[in-house]
């Protein structure tokens, strides 16, 4: 018998959207919070300020030449800032890639945080999948850059970046256990989460690919789902 998959939340990503906590200058703040050490400016407001042109232009520099050979004389070419206001800002470009993956491991792990909170393991896929989906074209640059920059972090951001994925998997695999009535006969829970992550991925990494309009994101995340529980329950 097949069972078909019908959304638990119908949450749409006009929704998620309202209710995203992580863009602009509420995102800035955040991080400034979360990374003193690695900010010279102690003024919230400047700091932000900068950061928010310092990110812009990285995201538009790093496609281009490369995280690696962009220079911090770069930046201030792309800024408009003075020297001072990137090197007060960002002491070492280092930081630029450890702060993008800080970003990214607090949307993801809000994320965790409320699928956890739901009791049904139907609705905590679909707060999961739906959120990763959401979220990462929300904030595509700052996914894009540490899935192909993660090799410019530090060794032990490296290794950071790293566990998030597994943390990723580990969660959606926990899921999909739960959901699975009968394991011997399907396919193994640990592969499944694996494509479930990699089909967040491939929405986030080829843009070029979904050029119509944003509410289509809808029927990706739901042809997900649908093909996630054909194959749970397959």
């Amino acid at each position: 018998m097949t069972i078909e998959f019908v959304p638990a939340r119908a949450l749409t990503f006009s929704d998620f959207k309202k209710c995203f906590d992580y863009e602009e200058d509420r995102l800035y703040a955040l991080l400034f919070e979360r990374n003193q050490s690695l900010i010279g400016i102690r003024r919230e407001k400047f700091a932000v300020r900068n950061l928010k042109k310092i990110f812009r232009a990285t995201f538009k520099l790093v496609p281009k030449i490369g995280f690696q050979a962009m220079s911090l004389r770069d930046l201030l070419a792309e800024t408009g800032l003075s020297m001072g206001g990137v090197y007060l800002t960002i002491t070492n470009k280092d930081n630029i890639a450890i702060i993008v993956k800080d970003a990214v491991t607090l949307v993801c792990e809000d994320i965790v945080d409320k699928a956890r909170a739901e009791t049904d393991p139907v609705v905590a896929l679909e707060v999961m999948v739906k959120g990763y989906l959401y979220a990462s074209l929300l904030l595509q640059p700052w996914f894009y850059f540490l899935y192909f920059e993660t090799r410019s972090l530090p060794i032990k951001h490296q290794e950071d970046s790293k566990n998030l994925e597994r943390s990723q998997v580990a969660e959606l695999e926990r899921l999909i256990v739960r959901l699975q009535q009968k394991p011997e006969r399907g396919y193994p829970a640990d592969f499944l989460a694996t494509m479930v992550l990699t089909m967040v991925q491939e929405r986030y990494l080829k843009p070029w690919k979904y050029k119509q309009p944003a509410s289509t994101i809808d029927e990706y995340a739901e042809n997900c789902l649908r093909l996630i529980h054909r194959s749970i329950h397959h």
